[in-house]
Parts: C-alpha cells; structure tokens; sequence
C-alpha cells in the first residue's frame, strides 16, 4: 500500500447518516475519513428524497392550478412539459448538492476520500492503494433498490425510480411495481402531471402505516384515478408491442392483464453491503442489513453500522439520529440510547401522512391503559377555507396521566403538522403540554390544541375528561357563589 492513514473515526458512505457522523466528529475536533463510492449525498440526493419532493413540487402546482375553478379563479389550458419538469429537478438538486460538496465537508475538517471502500480484515479499510486503520469505524452505505423475482421482468426494459426523474417524453400508462408510501408519491406526481397510472403490488399497500389512516389516502388516489391493485398474484411479465404487459391474479376479478407503456420498480430497498469484503471485517450480515446490537455495533467490536444499511425504516433522520448517537457514544463512551421511535414517518402525498412513537397496537402491548382521540380534519376552519376537509388526527396517550405515546396524522400538510407531537413524544409530554401553546388562527394546527385542550386527562374510576380532584374545587366555588 502506498499510504497508510491512521484516523480516529473512518466512516464508510457519505449519505445524510455518514455526513452526518463524519461532521460530528470533525466538529468535535477528532481526526475523521468519509469515503463515498459515487456523489456526496448518496442515494438521498441522487435519486431519493430530494429529486422525489421535487417532483411532488411540480405535481402540486399543477393540482393547485387545475383545482383554480372551485376557487373562481381560472386560466389558460394546462400544459406540463416534462423536459422543464425534468430541469426543475435537476435545479433543486444541485442547490442542495452545494451543502455537501467534498471542498465545503473539507472546510468543516472531513477528509473525503473517492473510492470504494473494503475491509481487507478486522482491522483494515482500504481504498485502492490507501490503508485505513481507524481506531473506530462507521459503515453507513445506505441500500439500493430492490428487484422483485417475477418471471420476465428481466426481459423487459424496466426503470428505477432514478430513470422516472428523468423522463423527457410522457408515459402512454405508467405501472408502477410497489405501494410503498415512496411508490405512491411517484405515482401521484406523475398523475397530477396527466399520466395514466397503476400502482401493482402482491402485498398490502404502505403496510407499516395505520390501516385507518391509510385508508383515507387510498381512496383519494382512487378518486384521482389512479388505479392501485394491492394483494394481487403477479405471475408474468412479457414484452408487447409498444410497451409490457402484466398478468396477474386479482382476488376480485381474477385472471387479469395491465398493459402499460412503461413499468418503474418501485418495490423496496436493499441494504448496500456488496463489495465491503464484510466477510474479511468478520461483520455478520443477513438480507435485512448489517448485524448490529442495541449500541449498533457489529461483530466486529471496532465496528458500527447506521441507517439503510441495517434493519429499520429507511428514514434519512432515522440516519442521522444514529450517527449523531455514535459518534457521541465514541467520543465520550456515554450509554447509546435508541430514540428512532421519535422519528416521524412521513408520506409527502396528498393528502400527506405522518406518524411519531408507538402505534395503536404497539401501545395497548406494552400499556395496560391507552386512549385513542380521533379528530377529523373536518373541524378545522382552514380545511374548509382550503376545500381539504378529508383528513384526520389520531393521538394516543395513557388513561391516567395523559402522556403522549404517539400520533397520526392523515390530510393536507400531514409531514408538517406532525412536529409538536414528534417533540412530545420524544420529551414524554402529555396532553396538558400541547393545550399550553397557542397557534395562530385559523391554522390547520390549532387541531393539536383542540385535541389537548378538550381531552384533559381523568384519574381512574372519575367520570368525564377532569380529574375528580379539580371537580371537587369546581363544585367548592360553585357553592362560594
């Protein structure tokens, strides 16, 4: 090897967990390498969240123009160019990109290193003709996208999500292969933009999402016509003239064929690991990702692991959480504490769906006494002022003190409303605390202080929503006159 360097922390992966760690550590003064294979960002940048949420941007101008007449407000015919539509993404991409360059990670004390990374045994990460020998080490490669086994889908010229960021020309029939809460967003936004769509997949669509909630999104992409067949049996699928065609089982209406134009995988992620020589790391490793114990270490105890490239959502904050608890955990040998539960989950649909800590059946599990609060977004006056009343929140709390566990939120700016309730629940806070702030009026928000403000914790075996102590003191100045 020509050069061998010796830093405190090598972090493999330089997507938002392993930018995030390698700038913690530099921040701290420490002595730290980010090696990354491809661009800065990793798949977040390229092809993930930021092109995706810029498409959905085109997608909602488009809707919010088309919708103009119920406003009194109308226009000129609507036109999509999907060329422009195509350099708006590549526009907002590349102004993000401009924070996570290789110079400005250098001018915050990173050393970027360009190459693929390998463990060449336990104690060794090498870069071509570059040794590493860190003293720790993070592994953040994130995953990549995930190709079903359906006979003949490899004789067809299917795309990635990354390839439907950058079509020129628009689609005859999409089928999107995937109902993920990613797949529908890509789904969404090109049928707001005049692109007929079917969403197919074998399982349930968003799985990891309320089905109560989920439901209420469903059936607005239904209504959008979008066509999602969810619990079908895939069975082939063949090349025809002009595009593919794919036949499938459908419970309801059986032996079925969908012919579409194109057909983007949209199917799930895998985590990256090819190529790392984890075997020579003696890092163990299974389908669901890298190996990891409640401290996310490895096997190999000089080795960690964060974000896509182990089990959980693939969530960039979830990421982000984890490195900031590392490199924390490495530097000052402090406790690692697991709080991804206060990662919200979110759908950038619409509507939009999010959701923060414990779920309905999570929460009854592992509380004897839970409470469900169910407000639509029918009682807020900006959802009829907007003319999106479809919607709903749902909180869960403990019977006694009230002490938020979790909540989800279906509707018009779901990913945004979700905020107060990812700070209580990441803070055990309780209804009362939610009741004390005051948003503005008419804000979509003030549903989260109705729901504190007219669910007030009881005590056991009181009647109504007030503890019976505080009835007591109502009933003491009633009789004071």
């Amino acid at each position: 090897m020509a050069d061998e360097l010796t830093p405190d922390i090598c972090v493999i992966g330089a997507g938002p967990g392993g930018i995030a760690a390698a700038t913690a550590a530099a921040a701290e003064g420490v002595p730290v390498i980010l090696i990354e294979k491809n661009r800065t960002g990793g798949h977040n940048l390229a092809s993930g969240t930021v092109p995706a949420k810029a498409l959905l941007a085109a997608a909602a101008i488009h809707e919010t123009l088309r919708t103009g007449p119920a406003f009194g407000v109308t226009g000129a015919p609507l036109q999509v160019d999907l060329g422009r539509v195509r350099e708006h993404i590549e526009e907002a991409t590349a102004a993000i990109a401009r924070n996570v360059t290789p110079e400005r990670l250098t001018a915050l004390g990173v050393k970027v290193i360009a190459g693929n990374a390998r463990f060449a045994n336990p104690d060794l990460v090498v870069v071509d003709n570059t040794a590493i020998r860190a003293r720790r080490i993070i592994i953040a490669t994130g995953s990549v996208p995930a190709v079903p086994q359906i006979p003949g889908l490899e004789t067809v010229d299917a795309m990635s999500l990354a390839d439907g960021f950058d079509l020129a020309r628009r689609p005859a029939h999409l089928i999107v292969l995937g109902a993920d809460r990613y797949a529908l967003e890509f789904a969404q936004a090109y049928s707001r933009l005049g692109i007929d769509t079917t969403v197919v997949d074998e399982g349930a669509a968003i799985p990891d999402v309320d089905p109560e909630m989920a439901t209420i999104l469903l059936d607005r992409l239904r209504a959008e016509g979008i066509r999602v067949r969810t619990g079908v049996k895939i069975s082939e699928i063949a090349r025809r003239r002009g595009g593919v065609r794919m036949l499938l089982t459908d419970p309801a209406e059986g032996e079925i064929a969908v012919d579409g134009s194109h057909i983007i995988i949209a199917a799930g992620r895998w985590p990256d690991v090819e190529g790392l020589g984890l075997a020579a790391g003696q890092i163990q490793w299974d389908k669901a990702g890298i190996v990891v114990d409640k401290g996310l270490r490895t096997t190999n105890r000089r080795v960690y692991a964060i974000g896509d490239v182990i089990a959980g959502a693939p969530l960039a904050a979830r990421a982000e959480l984890q490195a900031a608890a590392v490199v924390r955990s490495i530097l000052y040998r402090v406790p690692f504490t697991d709080e991804t539960a206060n990662v919200p989950a979110v759908a950038f649909t619409d509507p939009g769906l999010a959701s923060v800590g414990l779920d309905e059946p999570a929460a009854r599990l592992l509380h004897r006494d839970v409470r469900i609060i169910r407000v639509p977004f029918a009682e807020s006056d900006r959802a009829h002022i907007e003319r999106e009343p479809a919607g709903m929140l749902k909180v869960i709390t403990t019977t006694g003190g009230g002490r938020i566990l979790g909540a989800a939120i279906v509707g018009r700016d779901a990913p945004e409303l979700i905020a107060p309730w990812a700070l209580a629940v990441a803070n055990r806070l309780g209804l009362a605390a939610v009741a004390a702030y005051v948003p503005p009026y008419p804000a979509r928000a003030a549903l989260a202080r109705r729901v504190a403000a007219d669910h007030k914790p009881a005590t056991r075996g009181s009647a109504g929503l007030t503890p019976a102590w505080r009835r007591r003191i109502i009933t003491l100045f009633r009789k004071l006159g």
